[in-house]
């Protein structure tokens, strides 16, 4: 059976839009990576080795992504209330703050450069997916 060309095509798109986003991030405080991390930390404390999984990265490159955000107080470290030995992390209010600053200017930056002219019906679907998307998530372990 063949694939619909659409599914390609939204293949595709997905990865022009990350190289898109990369690049509006240049100039950006936040690197993709970070907004990744500060992004699953928005919907809960996890702990860096889960971070690390969840994006696709090595321990060494998580952990200094957890130690750069950590000195810029986005995000804080504690003890796992369910394991004394273990850390965890969370959003700090300046880090929610920034990362939603951050996820604003990418918004405005795509908008400016797609400029459809009548995007309510491109965006109906595109929330429409994203709700798709949240429903299918599998949920990831705390450890």
């Amino acid at each position: 059976m063949d694939t619909d060309r659409r599914w390609i095509l939204l293949t595709r798109v997905v990865v022009v839009l990350h190289r898109l986003l990369e690049r509006f991030a240049q100039g950006a405080e936040l690197t993709i990576a970070q907004y990744r991390f500060l992004l699953t930390l928005k919907r809960e404390p996890r702990r860096a080795s889960v971070l690390a999984s969840m994006s696709g990265i090595g321990r060494p490159a998580a952990s200094a992504l957890v130690t750069g955000l950590a000195k810029r107080g986005m995000i804080e470290r504690y003890t796992d209330p369910d394991d004394g030995r273990a850390e965890m992390l969370r959003l700090t209010d300046a880090g929610l703050a920034e990362y939603a600053a951050f996820e604003r200017a990418l918004a405005r930056d795509l908008s400016a450069y797609l400029a459809i002219d009548e995007p309510e019906g491109l965006l109906d679907r595109i929330e429409e997916l994203a709700h798709v998307i949240d429903r299918n998530r599998t949920p990831t372990p705390r450890d």
